[in-house]
């Protein structure tokens, strides 16, 4: 039963750690990838408000 806990906890640490990797990693692709919409296909032109991506709101 102890092995069953330990090897829970295990499984728990490694999810834990996996899923903070992966939020990390969405939250620098999305931020990526708003700043070249904004500059390369807006070219500045409206805000984050104007085309709705302000992610404040959400």
């Amino acid at each position: 039963m102890a092995q069953l806990i330990e090897f829970l906890m295990w499984l728990m640490l490694f999810a834990s750690i996996t899923l903070a990797f992966a939020m990390m990693l969405l939250e620098f692709i999305l931020r990526d990838t708003t700043e070249y919409d904004m500059e390369f296909l807006w070219n500045h032109h409206y805000t984050l408000q104007d085309l709705h991506l302000d992610r404040k709101d959400s």
